[in-house]
């Protein structure tokens, strides 16, 4: 087994596969130490995939073939170095490889090009700060604590840059499709994005409804960088970013409706409430706010993706993932009627959940 043989199964498990029958055999009869391949390849994994990234791999190689002594040529890399990193994305499935040749394989492709619309190569690189964070997780779980994803200034342009265009190339993946399953009220005209960075949920809202438009509210560092992206998008005259916190700055209205998108997440229970009431007071009654987030099952086991993703959000922000349950009550003690899921075909492990201003 090597580093690229650890693959996501249907339940979206990380699992080691066999590069031989041998392999296969030893796996089945339970020879092999899983916590040991996790230990050794699982980061493996993560990292080569993001360093790629970050030094240009992937963009060189999308130019076509070359063996790995051409790409560090051409990149000012070390030879040795780099045909390992190459090897280990081939493993991974992520390149392919023919002798002493590699190339962006088939599947990779739509993912890592940038003249592709799926395209999520500024994500991939803002994973490489993910390190950091996951170096302090026995601090963590010991101690308590958090990273604070959010502390960076609104000065330090690159990383603002960085991590909400990263974010913005992985919601347009399901944006349409989410903004489709949200129903807002009759012609409505005033929607509010609260921390809602690159507003793409908002400008693809503002595209299902004529006349609609929109007020993301996001901290400084963020806010640029959504302006740029509706920017050029060409939708500035529809959805507009403010400068604000969701605790304390005026939210103006009254809206028609009201988005909390992958926020919930980083706020503790009392917060929840606090950034719902306000965002009630804001809305006009029968409005429609919409929560979209991972949150956690009922079921005695999590599922894996919530699992990961749940540490993963505590250790960026010290909070944990609520159960709908918990969100509905938080609904109701906020002033909003009981909260309705819809499914979302592209993220099946996020819940989209919607309520009314009572």
């Amino acid at each position: 087994m090597t580093a690229g043989r650890l693959y996501a199964a249907r339940d979206m498990k990380l699992r080691p596969a066999a590069d031989d029958l041998l392999e296969r055999i030893a796996l089945s009869l339970d020879l092999v130490p899983l916590p040991g391949a996790y230990a050794m390849y699982g980061m493996v994994a993560g990292r080569v995939v993001g360093v790629a990234q970050r030094l240009g791999v992937f963009a060189k190689l999308l130019e076509g073939p070359a063996t790995a002594g051409r790409v560090a040529e051409e990149l000012e890399l070390q030879v040795a170095g780099t045909r390992l990193l190459c090897e280990n994305l081939a493993g991974l499935g992520v390149l392919a490889q023919d002798g002493h040749t590699f190339s962006v394989a088939k599947g990779a492709r739509k993912w890592l090009d940038p003249a592709s619309e799926t395209y999520i190569g500024t994500w991939l690189e803002h994973t490489t700060t993910y390190w950091e964070w996951y170096g302090d997780l026995e601090r963590i779980v010991r101690d308590g604590g958090s990273f604070e994803i959010h502390r960076e200034p609104a000065e330090d342009q690159e990383y603002w840059r960085v991590y909400i265009t990263g974010q913005y190339e992985i919601a347009r993946l399901s944006a349409e499709e989410v903004a489709k399953a949200i129903k807002l009220p009759a012609r409505p005209t005033a929607l509010l994005d609260v921390a809602g960075a690159h507003g793409w949920f908002s400008a693809e809202l503002c595209k299902r409804y004529e006349g609609l438009k929109a007020t993301v509210l996001d901290l400084p560092g963020s806010a640029r960088v959504g302006r740029g992206i509706i920017a050029k998008a060409g939708m500035s005259d529809r959805v507009e970013h403010r400068d604000g916190d969701m605790f304390e700055s005026e939210l103006g209205g009254p809206y028609d409706g009201a988005l909390l998108f992958d926020i919930v997440h980083h706020l503790s229970a009392e917060q929840v409430v606090t950034v719902l009431k306000r965002v009630r007071a804001a809305m006009k009654p029968g409005g429609t706010v919409a929560v979209l987030d991972m949150f956690r099952s009922d079921a005695k086991r999590q599922r894996a993706s919530a699992a990961g993703l749940g540490l993963f959000f505590h250790l960026t922000s010290g909070a944990d993932l609520p159960s709908p349950d918990e969100l509905a009550g938080h609904f109701a003690e906020a002033g909003f009627s009981a909260p309705k899921r819809t499914k979302v075909r592209r993220i099946p492990d996020q819940g989209l959940y919607q309520a009314k201003a009572v």
